[in-house]
């Protein structure tokens, strides 16, 4: 693919990654971000709204800090089992389980259940094989 940045190739995960020229290396979404919206702190991702790699349209591209993006794609936000989570505007995670937990974060849950962090409730509920919505 041709860009304003350089020639682009789509990588084995899924997002391009510009291949010539003074950008030789970067990838491209990270590039359109900075393009429109400034430069990325130290220690903020991209990341695609839609969660289409291939979708480089500069209101599908947000900031989140490295954390908040793990949560969202490591605690399994985005999982169709796990439908209702969410990023808020501030940028975080948050989780509508049960209607008794709407508008609740998952730390929210977890300290109402006597957790002092999110990662413990998750231990309890995966050997119990429950998930948040079933709180």
């Amino acid at each position: 693919m041709i860009t304003e940045f350089g020639n682009a190739y789509k990588r084995k995960d899924g997002y391009y990654q510009i291949s010539s020229g003074i950008h030789q290396g970067k990838l491209l979404h990270r590039l359109i971000y900075e393009s429109v919206f400034g430069s990325i702190p130290d220690g903020f991702h991209v990341h695609h709204l839609d969660n289409d790699k291939s979708n480089l349209d500069p209101r599908n591209l947000i900031l989140l800090s490295k954390s908040n993006h793990h949560k969202l794609h490591f605690n399994k936000a985005n999982n169709p089992n796990w439908g209702k989570g969410r990023i808020d505007a501030a940028g975080g995670v948050t989780f509508l389980s049960a209607e008794k937990n709407k508008g609740k974060t998952m730390q929210d849950i977890a300290d109402d259940l006597g957790y002092s962090n999110v990662s413990s409730v998750f231990h309890w509920l995966d050997k119990r094989f429950l998930r948040w919505n079933q709180l």
